[in-house]
């Protein structure tokens, strides 16, 4: 099994070719928590959270 590169834009318009952390598809330096892609998991981690409370009270 090989490990993907990070593929995150960089400032220079290249595509970042730092290995990604298993388990996601990012590397550490573009997995951070306001990173696009890190904003991006936190909304959608949220908003089930928030879908699973709604359907607890019901």
């Amino acid at each position: 099994m090989t490990q993907s590169k990070c593929g995150a834009p960089t400032q220079s318009g290249q595509r970042c070719q730092n290995k990604a952390v298993i388990g996601t598809s990012r590397c550490s330096k573009h997995q951070g928590p306001l990173s696009a892609y890190g904003v991006q998991q936190r909304k959608k981690k949220e908003a089930e959270a928030k879908l699973k409370k709604l359907r607890k009270k019901r």
